[in-house]
This record gives structure tokens, C-alpha cells and sequence, in this order.
């Protein structure tokens, strides 16, 4: 994202955030433990922290944590409605890593996926699906046109295996500490920033028109697709 159309876009939902525009921007981290926090804090898990780093950028957003540790992406299938009732307007998916854990077939993991990515395009919600190291879900982000995030460990890791420092030091399966998380939504925010722009903008819907940088956005995102990363 470009440094002025960013800084645009903020303060313009600064300024349109009263009145009509004044709900703030709901997002769902949806997930295993990795997005529940397992062995941190609340306060240090990743949908914190991106929730702080996105409204020190100056967004009005709550970022709700739907992780359940142990989960498979069939489990989270099973509790897909309750974690999504209610009005959504970006999603964040990153499931799979207990799928592989388990032995679930891939076609299974690949199946539920592309239930919950699909369902939530029904609803227009704006989804980010994550993939790792060992696992590409991109075809099913580009056959529903959702935003691509390759590898949630990027920046954690080498080759898909966890660096020491940003790992729980007593747990055997290598969860990150608050420093790893800190690290992936380095990485992430922007990727989530974009989305929250869009979700803006649409709710200005004809008001866009006086807003320019709405435009820009639309056109950035028309070139360089749908995969965003920093």
C-alpha cells in the first residue's frame, strides 16, 4: 500500500468514522491455537496485537479472536456459524496445521476451506486465507477472488521450522511467544490495513465519488491482484 494513499484513507476514516460511518470495522481471526494464543497472554495472542497495530494507524476496528486450540479445520467447520454470527466485515482464516497433525486427508482440509471461504463471500464478508510452509490453499483464494496470505510463519521461521527466540521455550509442539506473534502481525497488518480500506470505502458507497483515494485503492488492487503482501 502506498504511504500517501494510506495516510488518505486513515484520515478519512477518521473523519467520516461519526454519523453513519461511526461502527467500527469488525474483523474475525478464525483459527486453531495459533490464533488462540496458546501459552500467552490475551493481551499478547495476534488478534491483540493486530488490533492495536491497526488502530495506531489510526482505524476504528475491533478484531475478535474465534481460535480454539486442538482445532481442526473440520471442528471449525462444526462452530463456523456461531463464530461468524453477526455482522462481519473481514475474516481471517488460518486453519490446517492440525489437519496435517492428525493425518486428515488434504482434499478433506482443502473441502472445509473452501465451505468457509465461500460462505463468507455469500455474505460479502472480505477474507484473508492464510496458508504455511508445507500447505497452499492459493487456488481457493483465486477461485473465489479473496486475499492470499502465503505463509502465516513468515518471519518466525526458516523452511517451516520455528526460530528459538520466537517460540515458547517449554512447549514441545513450538508455539510462538508474544515476540513471534508480534513478528507475524508485523507482516500481516498490511495486508489486513488494505482489507479494512476496502470495507470502508464500500460503506461510503455513493459518497465515494468525493473521496479520491477510494478510487486509487480500487485501481491498486485491480493491478496487482488479489495476493497482498508487504
Amino acid at each position: 500500500m502506498r504511504p500517501f494513499l494510506a495516510s488518505f484513507l486513515a484520515a478519512g476514516i477518521a473523519l467520516f468514522a461519526h454519523g453513519a460511518h461511526a461502527e467500527p470495522i469488525r474483523i474475525v481471526a478464525f483459527g486453531d491455537s495459533n490464533t488462540a494464543g496458546f501459552g500467552v497472554s490475551e493481551h499478547n495472542n495476534y488478534p491483540s496485537q493486530l488490533e492495536r497495530d491497526l488502530k495506531a494507524r489510526g482505524y476504528d476496528v475491533v478484531v475478535l479472536n474465534e481460535g480454539v486450540s486442538g482445532n481442526t479445520s473440520g471442528m471449525a467447520l462444526d462452530r463456523f456459524d456461531n463464530a461468524f454470527e453477526g455482522k462481519v466485515d473481514v475474516a481471517i482464516i488460518f486453519l490446517g496445521r492440525n489437519d496435517m497433525r492428525f493425518g486428515v486427508p488434504m482434499e478433506r482440509t482443502r473441502r472445509n476451506l473452501t465451505t468457509m471461504v465461500r460462505k463468507l463471500r455469500e455474505r460479502n464478508v472480505e477474507v484473508i486465507l492464510a496458508g504455511f510452509h508445507s500447505r497452499d490453499f492459493s487456488d481457493i483464494a483465486a477461485a473465489h477472488d479473496v486475499t492470499y496470505y502465503p505463509d502465516f510463519f513468515e518471519g518466525v521461521a526458516i523452511e517451516g521450522v520455528k526460530q528459538q527466540k520466537y517460540v515458547l521455550f517449554w512447549d514441545i509442539i513450538r508455539h510462538l511467544n508474544t515476540d513471534g506473534y508480534k513478528e507475524v502481525v508485523t507482516r500481516l497488518s498490511p495486508v489486513v490495513e488494505t482489507q479494512v480500506q476496502r470495507v470502508f470505502c464500500q460503506r461510503l458507497g455513493d459518497a465515494m465519488m468525493f473521496y479520491p483515494p477510494c478510487k486509487e485503492l480500487e485501481r491498486i488492487v485491480q493491478v496487482t491482484g488479489s495476493i497482498r503482501r508487504r
